[in-house]
């Protein structure tokens, strides 16, 4: 399988972290670097996928919100990931985002689908920038998540289970969930949303309702789409990519 992956760009360089490459090839896929350069609609139909990779801050005031804590944010490589994003969707294939790509998703999610009863996008979460804060290499472990297993590792239509696994933490832009709120029936319209993983590290004790979700899958017309907020990718966690790309399109082929 085929997987795209967008590049950044500096004022001289198209560039991608060699991990998130890494990561496709040892998960017995293929990476293919998307920059703004390439006919998007031709990369889409080449691709069976694509992967929307970690990276710097989303830059909030193209929702409608004041900067108040987001850094070194990039509107055209947003403009650039949405679009691919969207084109994505659009054909009905399957996506999986890491970090700033589940961030990204959830973002585009509210958008455009008014979900902000439950759902709300904070610009700075405390406790879990835990690399840079604690100076601990990429792929140590740091902090604990409530995670489906079923969901990451097995097959659509196992019975849940949902244990404590720990993962690698290097972000401050979280997507927060409040079971609290009430919710009309137009929260998430047509959307197929699922909470995977969770934690309430970061979270105010008095927000007793409120969880930093950790990752999450969505159905979006035919396109399957999974994001985790820690980074796989430094943990060669190459099951977690291939079991995902691998279900997606045994889905598809018997669709």
């Amino acid at each position: 399988m085929l997987i795209g992956t967008p590049v950044g760009k500096s004022k001289t360089q198209y560039f991608i972290n060699q991990a998130y490459v890494d990561y496709v090839h040892n998960a017995g896929l293929e990476a293919l670097q998307i920059s703004p350069r390439n006919d998007i609609n031709r990369m889409v139909n080449l691709c069976d996928g694509l992967l929307l990779p970690g990276g710097i801050d989303i830059d909030p005031v193209y929702y409608d919100e004041d900067n108040l804590s987001s850094y070194q944010v990039d509107p055209e490589k947003d403009a650039f990931e949405r679009h691919l994003f969207h084109e994505f969707v659009a054909a009905g294939k399957p996506i999986f985002g890491i970090c700033r790509g589940l961030q990204l998703i959830a973002y585009e999610l509210m958008l455009s689908t008014n979900s902000g009863s439950r759902l709300r996008f904070a610009q700075h979460i405390e406790d879990h920038s835990l690399a840079n804060d604690l100076s601990l290499g990429r792929n140590i472990r740091s902090h604990s998540v409530l995670a489906n297993m079923n969901v990451l590792y097995g097959k659509e239509g196992e019975q849940n289970k949902r244990i404590r696994i720990y993962v690698n933490s290097m972000h401050h832009q979280c997507l927060l969930y409040d079971s609290a709120k009430n919710v009309d029936n137009g929260d998430l319209q047509d959307v197929e949303f699922e909470i995977v993983a969770y934690t309430s590290i970061g979270i105010n004790k008095k927000q007793k309702h409120v969880v930093a979700v950790e990752a999450f899958r969505i159905r979006l017309g035919a396109s399957r789409i999974l994001a985790v907020q820690w980074h796989p990718e430094e943990l060669e966690d190459i099951h977690l990519l291939s079991n995902f790309f691998r279900n997606a399109n045994e889905a598809e082929n018997a669709g």
